[in-house]
C-alpha cells in the first residue's frame, strides 16, 4: 500500500532516524530530548502509515526489519540534503547523543579507537560506539544502514559508497624470540619452508597478501588458520609457527609478546587500510566528527606519513 506523503510528518523521520542509530527508544528519546513515551507515539504513527512494525523488541533495545532498513538511506539521504540547506554542519560533544556502529578490522581497531575513546569519556558522554565483526559483506551493511562507516584492509565496489585510503599496509613477518630456525635477515628459502599461521581463508581474501608471494615458490604452508589477528601472536610466541602481520599492529603489541621481527623477504604489491561510508552519511555533522576523529588518529599514530589521500568519490 503506497504511502500519502502529505501524511509524514517530517518529524516523524527525525525519529525513525535517531531509533535506528541508537538500537533504543529511551536513547532515542534522549537524544532527541524528547519523553520516552512521545518518541514510542511517534513510532506507533509511523507504523500504521507504513504498515510496518519498523523494529522488533530485542534483549538490548529494538531492531530494524526489513522494511525500516530499506527505508534508513532514503531517509537519512533526505535529512542530510535538508541540514545541508538549513545548517547544522558542527555538533556540540556535550549534548549529542548517538550510537554509532562502525566495523573495524583488528589491527586498526587497536591503534584507531583508543584516542577516539578517550573524546568519548571525557567530552561526549551521549556518544557510544558499538565495534561489530568485519567480514566479506561489510559494504552491504554500510549500504543498508547497519553499518555507519567501516575501515576493511579491501578495496570494494564503491557504487553510493565513499571509499578513503587511511594508511598504507606494511606487512612484515613475526616469530618467537630466538627462534632455532631463523636468522636475521630472513631469507625466503626459510620462509617458505617453515610452517606458518594465518588468518581463515575467507578473511586473507579480503588482502592481496598471498597473491602477491614469490609466484615460482610453492605455496606458503598454513599449519593452523585463526578465526581472528588478536590469537596470532600468542601462537607465534608460542609455537614455531611464522606470522605475517601489519607493522603497526606488531609495534602496538610488542611490548605485550616474547617476538622477533622480521622484513618480508620479497617484494608485495602495496596495499591500504580504506575507510567506507555511505554517501547519504557524507553530510551529516555527527557522521562527520566520527569520520575526522578516526582519520585523525589513525594519522597521528602513523610516525610517517606526507598527506591524506583523497576519498573516492562513487563510481
Amino acid at each position: 500500500m503506497a504511502t500519502n506523503l502529505k501524511n509524514v510528518d517530517l518529524n516523524l523521520l527525525v525519529i525513525f532516524e535517531a531509533i535506528f542509530a541508537t538500537g533504543n527508544i529511551s536513547r532515542a528519546a534522549d537524544r532527541l530530548n524528547m519523553s520516552q513515551p512521545a518518541v514510542s507515539h511517534s513510532l506507533a504513527r509511523l507504523r500504521e502509515l507504513l504498515d510496518d512494525p519498523l523494529f522488533a523488541r530485542t534483549a538490548r533495545g529494538v531492531e530494524p526489519t526489513n522494511k525500516a532498513r530499506e527505508l534508513i538511506s532514503p531517509v537519512r539521504e533526505a535529512l542530510a540534503l535538508l541540514g545541508q540547506h538549513l545548517g547544522g554542519t558542527t555538533i556540540d560533544l556535550a549534548t549529542y547523543k548517538r550510537l554509532f556502529k562502525i566495523a573495524v578490522v583488528d589491527p586498526v581497531e587497536a591503534v584507531m579507537m583508543p584516542p577516539v575513546v578517550r573524546v568519548l569519556t571525557t567530552q561526549a558522554p551521549g556518544i557510544n560506539i558499538e565495534c561489530l565483526q568485519i567480514d566479506s559483506t561489510v559494504h552491504d551493511q554500510v549500504r543498508s544502514g547497519a553499518l555507519d562507516l567501516a575501515c576493511a584492509p579491501f578495496p570494494i565496489d564503491t557504487t553510493d559508497l565513499v571509499v578513503t585510503p587511511l594508511r598504507p599496509v606494511e606487512m612484515v613477518v613475526v616469530t618467537r624470540r630466538d627462534h632455532p630456525e631463523v636468522k636475521k635477515p630472513l631469507d625466503l628459502e626459510t620462509f617458505n619452508r617453515l610452517p606458518h599461521i594465518a588468518l581463515r581463508r575467507d578473511l586473507r581474501g579480503m588482502t592481496s597478501v598471498d597473491q602477491g608471494l614469490s609466484p615460482t615458490a610453492p605455496p606458503r604452508r598454513v599449519v593452523y588458520m585463526a578465526s581472528k589477528v588478536w590469537s596470532m601472536p600468542a601462537m607465534v610466541e608460542r609455537t614455531d609457527l611464522v606470522g605475517m602481520l601489519p607493522r603497526v599492529f606488531v609495534e602496538d603489541l610488542l611490548s605485550r609478546f616474547d617476538l622477533d621481527v622480521h622484513e618480508v623477504p620479497t617484494e608485495l604489491p602495496e596495499q591500504h587500510f580504506y575507510m567506507i561510508w555511505h554517501t547519504n552519511s557524507q553530510n551529516d555533522p555527527g557522521h562527520i566528527w566520527l569520520r575526522e576523529a578516526m582519520m585523525d588518529s589513525i594519522w597521528t599514530n602513523e610516525s610517517t606519513h606526507s598527506a591524506r589521500a583523497p576519498a573516492m568519490a562513487p563510481s
